[in-house]
């Protein structure tokens, strides 16, 4: 995965705001309808890329039916400022600039954000 980013970081999310765009997720079957989301990070330590960024913004996605039953579902990354952690971020630079999971936005829980134990603050 290091590789393939174009950054690594290790960051805290600061706020997610729900985009207009409506999709589904590549690769899986039946379709997943989905919403997007974008998260603006803190970055508090460059591993991979610009050292001098501060903030950041990661395009994901979130199921459009939060309450719809799924088997072996998608791992969607979710983010919630209040509470105080820590990513390691693998992304990818999008041509708009904001940041992908690198492993694509099916399962970027599982490999391409993940996440610190213990607290940010």
């Amino acid at each position: 995965m290091n590789d393939q980013a174009d950054l690594v970081v290790i960051a805290k999310p600061v706020i997610t705001t729900n985009t207009t765009e409506k999709a589904t997720l590549p690769g899986i079957s039946p379709n997943i309808p989905v919403i997007g989301n974008e998260t603006r990070f803190e970055v508090r330590l460059v591993l991979k890329g610009d050292k001098n960024l501060k903030t950041i913004v990661l395009h994901h996605y979130q199921l459009a039916n939060p309450n719809q039953p799924l088997l072996n579902g998608p791992m969607l990354a979710e983010f919630d400022p209040k509470q105080h952690y820590s990513f390691l971020l693998f992304l990818r630079r999008d041509t708009d600039g904001r940041y992908s999971p690198v492993t694509g936005q099916t399962d970027p829980a599982l490999f391409s954000i993940i996440r610190l134990e213990g607290s940010a603050h």
